[in-house]
């Protein structure tokens, strides 16, 4: 499989991780309350951005400059 394949399945894979780690944090903030929910909530929002960020930057990646191993 070529880089350009693997980073494109790799970029699939983690914006699918995003979607999961938002729609848990969806479930928290909306379905418990007095437990800290919001704080929770707030944690899993700001991981779902870091990988986010991740993810823009394997965008920036240019697959032409990596060799096959």
């Amino acid at each position: 499989m070529s880089a350009q394949h693997e980073l494109y399945y790799i970029k699939q894979e983690l914006q699918s991780i995003i979607n999961e780690i938002e729609s848990i944090a969806a479930g928290i903030d909306s379905g418990f309350e007095g437990i800290g929910n919001e704080k929770c909530a707030s944690r899993l929002y700001k991981i779902a951005d870091h990988y986010r960020d991740v993810n823009r930057k394997l965008s920036t990646i240019d697959t032409s400059k990596v060799k096959e191993a």
